[in-house]
C-alpha cells in the first residue's frame, strides 16, 4: 500500500472515524468519547489515509510507563492490507519515543481476528476482566507488549 499515509487525527477527521467505527463494533462510541480523548493532553492518535481517504485510525493515552490503546479500526473493505499493523507499529515507536516500556489494550474475548493479529505484533495475554464490557457482559483479555523486546 504505497499510497497509505499516517496522519494526526484532527477534529476534521471525525465523519469518516464515526463511520468505520458503526461498521466495526457492536458498541460504537460516541463522537463526544472521540472528541474527549483527542482533546486530552495525553492522548496520540492517528488516521490512516489511503489515496486522501481515511481508511483506519487508533486512538491512544500515554500513562506513566505506558500506552493503553483504546481503539482500532480500519474500514472493512481495506481489512488485512497491513493497516493496522502500521498504526501498531507507529504507536510502539511513539511510546518508546516517549520513554514507555509497554502498550497494553482490552479486546472482547470472543474477537479472535484482533486477538491474533495482537498476538502477532507481540502482544501476550495477562488477565481477563470478568463481565468488562456492559453492553453484552462479555469478558475482555487483556493484552501487554514489552516494549524492549520485539
Amino acid at each position: 500500500m504505497d499510497s497509505l499515509t499516517l496522519r494526526k487525527t484532527t477534529r476534521e477527521d471525525m465523519p469518516s472515524i464515526l463511520a468505520i467505527e458503526q461498521a466495526s463494533f457492536i458498541s460504537p462510541w460516541s463522537v463526544h468519547t472521540f472528541l474527549t480523548i483527542l482533546h486530552d493532553r495525553r492522548s496520540y492518535n492517528l488516521t490512516a489515509r489511503y489515496d486522501g481517504e481515511i481508511v483506519g485510525y487508533c486512538f491512544s493515552l500515554g500513562m506513566k510507563n505506558m500506552v493503553h490503546l483504546l481503539n482500532l479500526a480500519v474500514r472493512p473493505d481495506f481489512r488485512r492490507r497491513g493497516i493496522a499493523r502500521r498504526l501498531l507499529n507507529e504507536i510502539f515507536s511513539f511510546a518508546r519515543s516517549h520513554g514507555k516500556s509497554y502498550v497494553f489494550l482490552e479486546v472482547r474475548k470472543s474477537n479472535d481476528t484482533a486477538k491474533r493479529l495482537y498476538a502477532s505484533m507481540g502482544f501476550t495475554h495477562v488477565s481477563t476482566w470478568q463481565r468488562y464490557y456492559s453492553d453484552s457482559g462479555e469478558d475482555a483479555s487483556i493484552m501487554v507488549k514489552r516494549l524492549d523486546k520485539d
